[in-house]
């Protein structure tokens, strides 16, 4: 029976449950303690549910010293017939009830009356509410435990990354994966499988402990199966209570191995141990921490494998280094020589010369379009090349090397008996015909290997030069193919390798730039003229310019005769009768002059110098001061103004009564486009250029737009379709905007109505 208030005992079960200076499982103690005093128990006896709902595996009671009790209880359907064959209690009324929260079970509390007292009504409100607090802080203890298996995976995975990311050999890195793997996994026997051809070494690793050594065959035939699974979806794989054999691990988990992107293995962990002994089963956090880890090991074999493979390319690279230092030198040669005679000898020479030359022969041949023939020009051999490119200096600075050819050596190989031959011999541009014409045709490199074997070959040409293997590359000057290299190796019969196709092929790339730099040498005089043209146009701009300013000066002397004329007309039409003679001819004198004061303003704003004095300007406040300036305007013209600036303070750095003309010109010229009313929308928000933060000011008028035909001149000074106009009006604008580092765009809706958009850089 309660002996308390139940308001009271709830509030204290509460405090209990909420109290921070206490764990969770001190908190269940005290709850227990608390239920055994408010229902006159002899003790209460918490039971603590493993995640897998296999056991009980801990015990908290309201007596003893211990909060905890670590137990093994199965968990089958006798529960309280379970809990009571391992209770050291007495007393005929026991009873159980289930811990629930959100209708998952999550332990058992086993209730003890005192002698000679009856059971609480197990639907008692108050028993029922210290029962939900129970499982709520059994679920919050899963929680914090939860969390500190995440950080402490987190770590494990952090340590298994620093030791396997070592420089070290890829046996070595699979080696720290098994024991990373079984230490941080609580695996009992880890298996790692590699597929043939990404196999390295033995095709499984395995580590197991030395109890289950006796059942590994088993394991194998189950990792086996599973691996086959896991490189068929390429998704990792988890087993939970598939094996019934008690001394087999009941869970596994599989996740594949991945290299260059590509499956090429997996890793199998079996088993895990509780602290109370029994096999539990892998959960999902288990299964991401391997994969995780997997992802780690994928790095560090690409980054091992990477580490060999730069080893092999440094060794190359070294080896190529003086086929490298010959090329730029050869480049180098060709592209200085302007003579097209000359530049034909080096190519074929390059391609002979020296003791380690690519090929033995070389021929050119030109290509002649009208005719459909490929006539040979000149024939080089390793003898008549001898002695003319010498070998590189020590010390010799490379970016200024080059090789020259004389007069003499030229007619030397010219004349010689094989370049005789080349010059007589003809080779039809028929592919069908002649291999040779593919590489032109088809503007691509050809390797015959084999003469003999090759249907497509002028037999009479291969024979007459004994060629019984050759390459053919095509020279291209100006994205048309001018000639043809033909190369072998008569003597020696050495096979021609892919290296020396590569190598050819950057020879006549290179040859092709040389030629068409020579073709261009003789463009160079029609260049000059081109300059010297533009050199006067210029002058001619100058020019002009002065004229600009002297319009300038004018215009400034004469506005101060206009402003005294115009003043003396305005007096005049006042002392007049209105609508007498003399007063008209007033009228129009003022607003001829008025017309003329305008115009000379505009002159004067257009042709004077762009000096912007710099301060921070809010532009909102800008355009309601141009607003105000032209108010008498709106308000004639019936147009609507629309605004959307925002209460937030927008600023610019510039000059304030320039960026005032800005907006002064932008809406008067939408007022102007409007006579018949209108609205005119002006917005001001944050904006972008060439992506710096930026302010962005749009006026949308309703004024029909601007003619197609008239758009690609609103910008040119004193262009306008106004009676009045001076069409200065947008060339201010375009110029004040550009000063201030702004953009001016327009977005013209033919029938509709123009958008001018202003973009200034934003000054926060």
């Amino acid at each position: 029976m309660v002996t308390q208030d139940r308001f009271d005992i709830l509030s204290s079960a509460v405090h209990i449950a909420h109290s921070g200076s206490l764990s969770h499982h001190a908190r269940l103690k005290s709850l227990s303690q608390l239920l055994s005093k408010t229902f006159h128990l002899e003790s209460a006896s918490i039971y603590i549910l493993d995640s897998d709902k296999h056991c009980f595996i801990a015990r908290i009671a309201s007596s003893g010293p211990e909060q905890v009790q670590s137990c093994t209880i199965p968990a089958d359907d006798l529960v309280p017939h379970a809990i009571s064959q391992h209770a050291t209690l007495s007393g005929a009324g026991t009873f159980s009830l289930p811990l629930m929260d959100s209708g998952r079970l999550l332990g058992m509390i086993y209730l003890c009356p005192e002698r000679d007292v009856p059971s609480p009504d197990t639907h008692d409100r108050l028993l029922q509410d210290i029962l939900k607090l129970m499982a709520g802080l059994l679920r919050s203890a899963g929680i914090v435990e939860e969390s500190g298996r995440r950080i402490r995976d987190l770590s494990a995975l952090n340590d298994f990354g620093f030791g396997i990311n070592r420089p070290m050999k890829a046996e070595a890195v699979l080696a720290k994966t098994l024991r990373g793997v079984q230490g941080n996994t609580g695996s009992l026997c880890t298996l790692l499988r590699l597929n043939p051809p990404a196999g390295r070494g033995k095709k499984v690793y395995a580590k197991c402990v030395t109890a289950l050594k006796p059942h590994l065959a088993t394991l194998h035939e189950l990792e086996a199966e599973y691996s086959a699974r896991v490189m068929e979806s390429g998704m990792p794989l988890l087993v939970t209570d598939i094996v019934a054999d008690p001394d087999l691990p009941a869970s596994s988990i599989c996740v594949p191995l991945k290299f260059a992107g590509n499956v090429t293995g997996t890793i199998t962990v079996f088993g895990r141990k509780g602290g109370n002994g029994l096999y539990r089963n892998y959960d999902e956090e288990d299964r991401e921490l391997l994969e995780n880890m997997m992802v780690l090991v994928d790095n560090a074999l690409e980054s091992t494998l990477s580490a060999q493979r730069m080893e092999a390319l440094a060794r190359e690279n070294d080896k190529k280094l003086r086929e490298i230092a010959l090329l730029y030198r050869i480049s180098n040669t060709m592209l200085s020589t302007i003579n097209l005679n000359k530049l034909i000898h080096l190519i074929l020479t390059a391609l002979t010369a020296g003791p380690n030359s690519c090929f033995e022969r070389a021929m050119l041949f030109l290509i002649n379009e009208r005719t459909g023939i490929m006539q040979g020009m000149l024939g080089v051999t390793q003898e008549t090349a001898e002695g003319i490119l010498p070998a590189m200096e020590e010390g010799e600075d490379i970016l200024l090397s080059r090789w020259e050819i004389s007069e003499e050596q030229m007619t030397r190989q010219s004349d010689s008996p094989f370049s005789r031959k080349v010059r007589g011999a003809r080779l039809e541009l028929d592919r069908s015909k002649n291999v040779t014409a593919r590489a032109v045709l088809d503007r691509r490199c050809i390797h015959v290997p084999d003469v003999a074997r090759e249907k497509v070959v002028d037999r009479d040409f291969t024979d007459r030069f004994d060629i019984t293997s050759f390459a053919s590359a095509p020279l291209i000057a100006r994205g048309k193919v001018v000639g043809v290299i033909l190369v072998d190796n008569p003597f020696s019969r050495k096979s021609i390798t892919r290296d020396n196709l590569r190598y050819l092929q950057l020879f006549t790339n290179q040859a092709g730039m040389a030629i068409e730099n020579s073709m261009l040498y003789n463009r160079i005089e029609d260049t000059d003229r081109h300059l010297q043209e533009a050199r006067d146009r210029l002058l001619q701009g100058e020019k002009l310019a002065m004229l600009g300013e002297m319009a300038a000066s004018i215009a400034h002397e004469l506005k101060n005769p206009l402003v005294s004329i115009g003043g003396f007309a305005r007096r005049l039409g006042k002392k007049t009768a209105q609508g007498s003679a003399e007063w008209k001819y007033a009228d129009i004198i003022t607003r001829e002059v008025e017309r003329l004061e305008q115009m000379l303003t505009d002159i004067l704003i257009f042709s004077r110098k762009k000096v912007v004095s710099s301060a921070k300007c809010d532009v909102a406040e800008i355009i309601e001061e141009a607003l105000a300036i032209l108010s008498d305007q709106v308000q004639k013209s019936g147009v609507a103004i629309g605004k959307d600036i925002p209460a937030e303070r927008m600023f610019v750095k510039g000059d304030s009564k320039q960026l005032k003309q800005v907006f002064l010109n932008l809406i008067a010229n939408s007022l102007q486009a409007m006579p018949g009313g209108g609205r005119l929308g002006i917005s001001l928000e944050q904006g972008t250029l060439d992506d710096a933060p930026a302010i962005s000011v749009r006026l949308a008028d309703t004024g029909g737009g601007i003619q197609l035909e008239l758009l690609n001149r609103i910008f040119d000074p004193f262009f306008t379709t106004k009676d009045h106009g001076t069409g200065l009006g947008l060339p201010i604008v375009q110029a004040i905007v550009s000063n201030h580092g702004g953009k001016l765009r327009i977005n013209n809706q033919p029938g509709v109505g123009v958008e001018f958009t202003v973009l200034l850089p934003a000054n926060h």
